[in-house]
């Protein structure tokens, strides 16, 4: 059976990072072909600029599907998309264009990923996040069929001083993306 799975960096937040790495390293463990994408992206300013997060966002895809197309994913018989951040928008939009049958898992996406369907998602978003206001993105959650889960944390899903808490916010995306295979 071909499984297959992709990960979808974030700008800084590269496939070593912990929670791509041991979602990369559970999803190996589990028979699936692991592809860790890259991106080369313009040093824009995103964070409070929809327009040019959309610019890098519209970048971000295009590189990905170059890389994408080396792949037969459609053939797979799971496939599993993993986003971190502005890989989720990028995840998700390759999954409404191209690969209908990829199950979601969105680590802190930005409120843009929610404007495109993500049904049967499975999305971790830290509640302090300086990224996205989590009561919108709570909001705009539930008019779809997602799972949202928000646990104290930052963008990274991390709390500063608080290691073993980051280590279980780690164990708790990696058994949701145990659940989702």
């Amino acid at each position: 059976m071909e499984k297959r799975a992709v990960l979808f960096p974030g700008i800084g937040y590269h496939c070593d990072k912990p929670l791509l790495y041991y979602c990369g390293k559970l999803l190996q463990d589990e028979g699936y072909q692991v592809i860790k994408l890259k991106y080369v992206l313009p040093d824009l300013d995103i964070k409070n600029n929809h327009d040019q997060r959309m610019v890098l966002f519209e970048e971000a895809c295009l590189q990905v599907q170059a890389q994408l197309c080396q792949y037969d994913l459609n053939d797979a018989q799971e496939l599993i998309f993993v986003g971190k951040s502005i890989g989720c928008y990028v995840a998700a939009k390759q999954r409404v264009q191209t690969y209908k049958k990829a199950k979601l898992l969105l680590l802190t996406p930005l409120i843009e990923t929610l404007t495109m369907n993500i049904d049967g998602a499975v999305i971790f978003s830290g509640l302090e996040d300086p990224w996205v206001n989590p009561a919108i993105l709570r909001q705009k959650a539930q008019e779809q069929d997602v799972k949202l889960i928000q646990p104290h944390g930052n963008h990274s899903l991390e709390v500063k001083g608080n290691y073993h808490g980051n280590l279980k916010r780690i164990e708790e995306v990696l058994d949701a993306l145990k659940e989702m295979m």
